[in-house]
């Protein structure tokens, strides 16, 4: 529903005009008041309006998407203040959530080292993160099913980077170093959860970026499709080794460049980002 909401805001806003769709785009978001629980849904529609003025306005497929992104870091933002204040105590959370999770047998697969109580702390402090990755991915996703059907309504939407030719912006690395710094200062609070999920959000999409390295070399050596296949059912089920290590090869990209996308001008290469 989502990604539906996304793509038909996008496509009209692209058809009508961006600033006509400005008020049906915020209607759902207001409507989202009453609905806490529908934020994600309710939010799609203004997820495609943000994309669309960046196209509008002639940006770059990234900068459509780090607009569309927005409303997904107001998310995380406002779930980080939540679960460190008072509307959302982590604390009071896990009271509730242990006892009832035990109830229907959650704990028996854990390992022994691990109990369920930090199980779900763990979960509750990558909420905020995990919620912005979600939206970004409705972002990523509707922007491409916009691209998709866009031409069945007679409107265009300017084609996505290819998988192999995305990268980051190589200045998201100070967000990182930044991340790190405040993960080694804070011990615990509202500061140490920002950069514990910042490094959570940052890590993801630099194993997206070495995913696009690892696909960018296969065509390069023209791998067989049923072989790709097989590499990423292998990293799949290798997740837990696979993303640290796609990780590690899109962080590495930001320095070597192996596809040579750094040589663009800045504007383009913002284009490969998100």
């Amino acid at each position: 529903g989502s990604l539906t909401l996304v793509a038909a805001m996008l496509i009209g806003a692209r058809r009508y005009g961006a600033r006509r769709m400005a008020f049906p785009a915020l209607i759902p978001l207001l409507l989202s008041m009453a609905a806490p629980f529908q934020w994600v849904l309710m939010s799609a529609p203004l997820i495609g309006w943000l994309a669309a003025v960046q196209v509008e306005r002639g940006r770059s497929y990234g900068d459509a998407i780090a607009a569309a992104s927005i409303p997904g870091a107001g998310l995380g933002l406002l779930l980080l203040g939540a679960l460190h204040g008072e509307m959302l105590p982590t604390r009071d959370l896990v009271d509730s959530w242990v006892p009832a999770l035990q109830e229907v047998g959650t704990e028996a697969p854990l390992p022994d080292t691990v109990s369920l109580e930090q199980l779900v702390e763990t979960m509750l402090a990558v909420l905020p993160g995990t919620a912005y990755l979600s939206l970004l991915m409705v972002a990523v996703l509707g922007y491409r099913v916009a691209e998709a059907v866009g031409p069945r309504f007679g409107t265009q939407v300017p084609a996505a980077v290819p998988l192999h030719q995305w990268r980051l912006w190589e200045t998201l690395i100070w967000a990182l170093i930044v991340c790190l710094a405040m993960s080694f200062l804070a011990d615990e609070g509202l500061i140490s959860g920002l950069a514990v999920n910042g490094l959570l959000v940052l890590s993801v999409l630099y194993a997206v970026q070495g995913l696009a390295v690892a696909r960018w070399l296969m065509r390069r050596m023209q791998v067989q499709r049923f072989l790709e296949v097989l590499v990423y059912a292998l990293l799949v089920f290798t997740s837990g080794v696979s993303v640290l290590a796609l990780a590690g090869i899109g962080l590495m990209d930001t320095w070597f460049d192996w596809r040579r996308l750094g040589h663009r001008r800045h504007g383009d290469a913002g284009s490969q980002a998100n």
